[in-house]
């Protein structure tokens, strides 16, 4: 059988405030969770119910992690992110009430997050759908997110999102939603129809809705304005909580300076209207105003007082450390770290500007885990580490404790009683976090020791993926999930290249296993192939929903050409 590739998990997990607390305590990330409450009073704004800040725009908010925004024209209707599943995103179209005569023709996603796009068949189910706008790098960060980059980033959102927690364990907010509905639902992303670089106008019978080019959260990531009702959509570029400038789940650079630029060019519309993808509606200029410039001089401040702190001469950790928000900042509800952080995103910014090398010579060629631990304990005997690490946890010093678990763990000692330790450790730093996202990756880390995890699943076999799924994912995709998967010391010395045609693309591809290396290229679709298929039955045959036997091999039904078996057996270099 070919590698299966979990495409279900890579789909379905890719992947707030009370002026009591003091700001050291939200600087730090970490806190007693009796002692505030900030998360509590934000996940009321999450509460489920239909916003209507302008007569023609509904948002649904708190059905999942994300909103749904209907914008209502003469006689058809735009909806701007599609929730992060099909289920849930059936509930938001009966609950937005979406009148006959104004039927929903376009969609448009903000950014290629899951939630905001995984809901949209749902609407397509149910609308003469027309058209799907994006930015015209949202299909290629689609790619990346949910192939190459999704084994690390689908089991680190798990454990971000808390969704392996058992109930009793989960926070009473995300930082920026109380549902993650993507994983439990029925994953339904459409294919953009409509893309653009920088700018584009789209005319809603007669309502001018305009697309902005805006990146942030994600480089992708656009902001709609409705110029007649001076009504802003900023997409992910602004929530209720201080930004994820980094996200712990895995991101590539999410750069400040975009990021704040975008804002001011948000700031110039003056908008009146702000309709947030996570939270509530804002209405009133003056309002929205200072929303958007405190959190615009939030992202610079942390920005320019980390390149001071480094070239005073400070490291990434210590620069990180000393930066502290202005106290009028501080105590700004949409900047309380109940998603992102000051010290994460500020230590991102070092390794979005200058890499992973911090300066230190030490760190050009340094010993693995393995190789430091075991050097450290010729030094120290393991009882006294052990002794020590009775001691942290005694003091409550459990990030301490963590070091010297992980310790004897890397050097070879992490029998059972270490791993409780370190179980014991994590769940004290859960149990007295800030951050919601810091608090769900500590206790998940402990389910994990303890076997304690959630007995739900999110992962169903790959020949469960429906086809209008499949088909929505382009074939650059699996070749490039492919191509990381191969394990050179099993083609060593192989030299192969087949020529396959997809027949509903009309395309032809060369594919080329040579030097440990499997490429592939579009090419003439005149050149001769050995195989023909259409590209569904080359994503089922990968993911295993179609036998390469009895499939293909032994009939006509879904492929042909002159040279299956030769195809097949290049193929078969990837199975596990």
């Amino acid at each position: 059988m070919l590698k299966k590739y979990s495409l279900l998990l890579i789909i379905l997990l890719s992947s707030c405030a009370d002026d009591t607390n003091n700001s050291e305590q939200k600087s730090d990330g970490l806190g007693s969770p009796n002692q505030n409450n900030d998360l509590k009073f934000l996940a009321q704004d999450f509460r489920e119910q239909i916003h209507m800040p302008h007569e023609n725009i509904k948002v649904a908010v708190g059905y999942g992690l994300a909103n749904s925004i209907l914008v209502m024209g003469n006689s058809e209707s735009l909806v701007v992110d599609t929730m992060g599943g099909i289920e849930t995103a059936s509930r938001v179209i009966t609950d937005l009430n979406i009148p006959s005569d104004k039927p929903v023709t376009t969609l448009a996603y903000t950014h290629f997050h899951a939630d905001h796009t995984l809901g949209a068949q749902a609407f397509v189910d149910q609308f003469s759908i027309e058209n799907v706008i994006s930015h015209e790098t949202t299909v290629a960060e689609i790619r990346d997110f949910f192939g190459i980059k999704r084994d690390l980033i689908s089991k680190r959102s798990l454990k971000m999102f808390g969704s392996i927690l058992q109930e009793k364990d989960k926070t009473s907010s995300n930082g920026i939603g109380i549902k993650l509905e993507t994983g439990i639902d029925t994953p339904g992303y459409i294919k953009p129809t409509i893309t653009f670089s920088d700018f584009y106008s789209y005319d809603l019978d007669g309502l001018e809705i305009q697309f902005f080019h805006a990146p942030g959260e994600t480089d992708d990531q656009l902001f709609v304005w409705i110029p007649k009702y001076k009504a802003l959509m900023p997409g992910d570029n602004i929530y209720k909580a201080f930004p994820n400038i980094y996200t712990i789940r895995g991101t590539t650079y999410r750069s400040f300076k975009s990021w704040y630029t975008s804002l001011e060019k948000m700031m110039a519309l003056e908008p009146e209207i702000l309709i947030p993808s996570h939270g509530t509606p804002i209405n009133g200029k003056e309002e929205i105003l200072r929303v958007l410039s405190n959190y615009r001089d939030a992202i610079k401040y942390v920005h320019d007082q980390m390149m001071r702190n480094l070239n005073s001469g400070s490291s990434p950790l210590e620069a990180a450390r000393k930066i502290k928000l202005p106290e009028n900042l501080a105590q700004d509800p949409h900047l309380f770290e109940l998603y992102g952080t000051i010290e994460w995103s500020a230590r991102n910014l070092f390794n979005g500007y200058f890499g992973w090398f911090d300066g230190n010579p030490t760190n050009l060629y340094p010993f693995t885990k393995e190789e430091y631990g075991e050097k450290l304990l010729r030094l120290i005997p393991e009882k006294q580490l052990i002794s020590e690490l009775d001691k942290a946890l005694a003091e409550e010093d459990s990030q301490w404790a963590l070091y010297i678990s992980d310790l004897l763990i890397d050097s070879g000692k992490g029998n059972e009683l270490i791993l409780a330790k370190k179980a014991e450790a994590l769940k004290n730093l859960g149990d007295s976090a800030y951050n919601p996202n810091a608090v769900s990756f500590y206790r998940s880390t402990y389910a994990e020791l303890t076997n304690s995890t959630s007995d739900k699943t999110f992962i169903t076999a790959d020949s469960q993926i429906e086809p209008n799924l499949l088909e929505q994912l382009d074939v650059l995709m699996f070749l490039e999930t492919m191509a990381i998967r191969l394990d050179p010391s099993k083609v060593a010395g192989i030299a192969d290249t087949k020529y396959v045609k997809f027949t509903d693309l009309d395309e032809v591809w060369k594919l080329r296993l040579e030097n440990s290396v499997f490429t592939y290229e579009q090419v003439s679709s005149m050149v001769e192939h050995d195989i023909e298929m259409s590209s569904l039955t080359f994503k089922s045959l990968v993911t295993g929903t179609i036998n390469p036997i009895t499939g293909i091999l032994l009939t006509n039904n879904n492929a042909k050409g002159p040279n299956k078996r030769g195809f097949l057996e290049l193929l078969s270099n990837f199975q596990e």
